[in-house]
């Protein structure tokens, strides 16, 4: 984490150590806390466009970590974090675990808990990690940001996932989520890694709908929605303004 420069992705300020006590990992102070948690809280007005920018902020601070050569392996809304100016800033590195217990399973021999449900194929059938499996993860995270915080497969147990996914069954669409958005997600759960976009594609694409390069798409009605349609939590999500 030294290593790490990019404002999407948390850095290492020091470490603390003491003779009689744990280290203790110094880290940049997140004033709005968890991701999940700010999502989840119906105190929080949240535009549609306010969640995309969440989602291209994470695929940037990831389209690093690749680049990087690293493999986050738990990426989720838990872990990342909201800072002051309201940035997205992927962060944990496995550091979550003791707050969202009930959202880790455990493995096959019974003693590592995983997030099964934001796990590709790959990982849960072969153990192989890479760019392309966190990739998988990302798209899980775009349907938590546009479900405010809903927990993903609540009727599917843990130890059934592998066989879902393989049968070709995946999250549903959000309620009036974007089908542009929604398709990007099930790009990113294609069972073929190899056939899922780059954290570069997803930067760029996710970008181009929130901060068109066009002057005059900004008008037209699909860029409005985003700016005019709020998304609550619980049953119905949404509340659209009137014009």
């Amino acid at each position: 984490m030294l290593e790490f420069n990019h404002p999407n992705v948390m850095t290492l300020i020091g470490i603390c150590l003491s003779l009689d006590e744990m280290p203790l990992v110094v880290l940049p102070y997140m004033k709005h806390g968890d991701l999940l948690c700010y999502i989840r809280n119906d105190k929080n007005m949240l535009t549609l466009r306010n969640l995309i920018e969440f989602a291209t902020d994470i695929s940037r601070g990831m389209e690093y970590l690749s680049i990087q050569k690293v493999v986050h392996r738990d990426l989720a809304a838990r872990n990342c974090m909201l800072s002051e100016c309201y940035r997205a800033v992927v962060a944990d590195f496995g550091l979550s675990r003791d707050i969202y217990e009930k959202d880790y399973y455990s493995s096959n021999n019974r003693k590592t808990r995983l997030p099964v449900k934001w796990m590709a194929p790959e990982n849960l059938e072969k153990g192989i990690y890479s760019p392309k499996s966190d990739v998988w993860s990302f798209g899980v995270v775009m349907w938590e940001l546009l479900t405010r915080g809903s927990k993903p497969y609540p009727e599917v147990d843990g130890w059934d996932m592998l066989k879902y996914l393989k049968d070709s069954r995946r999250l549903p669409k959000p309620a009036k989520c974007p089908e542009l958005l929604y398709t990007k997600m099930i790009n990113c759960w294609n069972l073929d890694p190899d056939q899922r976009p780059t954290f570069s594609d997803l930067a760029e694409q996710l970008s181009e709908i929130v901060s068109p390069t066009d002057d005059e798409f900004e008008t037209h009605s699909d860029y409005q929605s985003l700016q005019n349609t709020y998304i609550n939590t619980g049953i119905e999500g949404y509340l659209e303004l009137e014009n």
